[in-house]
């Protein structure tokens, strides 16, 4: 397992990504604390420099975790259960562009927010979800084209009402049939959602692509009150060998967030024992 920082361009300071500016210069600020890995939050992969990204990312010897596309609900306001075939339209030409980024940097993408809420009257809610699924099986489809996987995260109720546990992710994932579609698990939301977070682990883990990890108030692991050995020894226990991405809040210190996370993060991993065969 290994542990990733997240990178945004400049935005919200409220977001919970740890480093904010240019890509390529907050990939080596997360290197010169010995990041291997980086989670890039991208509004639009067309509109950064990609030459200049992937030679820092060469220099610095780093991977990337997974790419968040967020944003692009957040900002453009274009998602999968909008009533809007040109607003769904635009929602699934993005994620292809993310999934072309994708197969550059040999990474995974990150179906969050952008797949939109479901309506809250159950005859519009039973008609969004049919275009919902049209929409993550034709972003499958392009994926799978190009041997790119997509991570569909599990987010609270707080943020939205559609996916909000790892069952009913998996759930979901079931329906639409494509192999490389996996879960996205987050300890933030699933302190909120899940009756036990090594339990929702444990039960479907065969199925976890990538984890972000955030304390129980989002700030960097160390800095609330879960309990990361137990969570880590749980990731072990069913083999997960995948990214431990810091989608936290920076806080006042985001340089020094970053450090403890890693810190901390790197001394309890060095405790657990690797998992043996038999």
């Amino acid at each position: 397992m290994e542990i990733a920082a997240t990178i945004s361009s400049s935005g919200s300071k409220n977001a919970p990504i740890l480093f904010q500016g240019d890509y390529a210069e907050e990939a080596a600020r997360a290197a010169s604390l010995g990041y291997k890995a980086v989670e890039l939050h991208i509004r639009d992969p067309k509109a950064i420099d990609r030459k200049r990204l992937l030679q820092t990312l060469e220099r610095t010897e780093q991977r990337v975790s997974a790419i968040g596309t967020g944003r692009a609900f957040g900002e453009d306001r274009i998602f999968f259960s909008s009533p809007d075939a040109e607003i769904r339209g635009r929602a699934v030409q993005r994620i292809k562009d993310h999934i072309d980024l994708a197969s550059k940097l040999r990474t995974q993408v990150i179906i969050g927010l952008i797949r939109g809420p479901l309506p809250e009257l159950e005859g519009e809610k039973n008609a969004a979800r049919p275009r919902v699924i049209d929409c993550f099986k034709e972003c499958a489809s392009y994926a799978e084209k190009l041997y790119v996987s997509l991570a569909v995260e599990a987010i609270n109720r707080y943020e939205t009402n559609f996916l909000n546990t790892a069952e009913e992710t998996e759930n979901f994932i079931k329906a639409i049939g494509s192999s490389l579609l996996g879960i996205h698990l987050d300890t933030f939301h699933m302190n909120i959602e899940e009756i036990s977070i090594e339990g929702a682990l444990k039960e479907h883990g065969k199925r976890l692509l990538h984890m972000h990890l955030a304390d129980s108030n989002r700030h960097a692991p160390g800095m609330g009150h879960l309990d990361f050995y137990s969570i880590l020894s749980a990731l072990r226990d069913i083999g997960y060998r995948g990214y431990l991405s810091l989608e936290c809040l920076p806080g006042a210190d985001p340089f020094g967030a970053a450090k403890h996370a890693f810190r901390y993060l790197g001394e309890l991993l060095s405790k657990i024992r690797p998992q043996t065969s038999d």
